[in-house]
């Protein structure tokens, strides 16, 4: 069964003989897969465009990539003859926060123009907490896997705006990367299946 995960917030998995930790539901996805873009809502901010309030700045985003940064892993494995959940307890709390390219600030103004453009609810951190529960994900019979669990994030080119006195955004400052923490994410990946001799 390699390459195959089961990938989720919270996918029902069967208990496995080994759990060390992440949730996943079931799925055929690549471990390094990226995500769907999000949607664009608006352009709003976007250099050349007409604006409103000369003087008012602000900062046009385009999403380049949405990923999955994993953070922590555990073995599961299933010598049975049926299907098992497995689960696993957080045992290190995580705190993923916003990263933005040197010598820029306004992490929590990132977060806010995130959410105006692409509508999700975009914070500046997000959290793995102690005792949080991964899983539970189904454990086919014998096969053995991995949970893996951390955080779902979003790379994004960013250009400040101001609007200029003829009401037209103009480009301040060069442009830069960022990277956002969307949610806690986690998943079951499947590997091949073991020899239990």
């Amino acid at each position: 069964m390699a390459g195959k995960r089961c990938a989720g917030l919270a996918a029902l998995c069967l208990p496995v003989v080994v759990a060390l930790g992440y949730p996943a539901s079931a799925s055929a996805v690549s471990p390094a897969a990226d995500f769907e873009l999000p949607q664009r809502w608006n352009d709003d901010y976007a250099p050349g465009s007409h604006c409103a309030t000369p003087g008012f700045t602000g900062t046009y985003v385009t999403a380049q990539r949405r990923w999955f940064k994993q953070t922590d892993a555990t073995s599961v494995a299933n010598n049975t003859d049926g299907p098992v959940p497995v689960s696993h307890t957080v045992t290190q709390a995580r705190t993923q926060t916003t990263e933005v390219g040197a010598g820029v600030t306004g992490e929590g103004e990132l977060a806010k123009v995130l959410t105006q453009t692409y509508g999700f609810n975009y914070v500046s951190e997000q959290h793995w907490k102690l005792k949080q529960k991964v899983g539970p994900y189904t454990l086919p019979p014998q096969s053995q896997g991995q949970l893996v669990w951390g955080f779902t994030m979003l790379d994004v080119d960013a250009q400040d705006v101001r609007c200029s006195t003829d009401q037209v955004w103009e480009p301040t400052g060069k442009p830069y990367q960022a990277s956002a923490p969307e949610a806690k994410y986690s998943e079951l990946r499947l590997g091949d299946a073991p020899d239990w001799g």
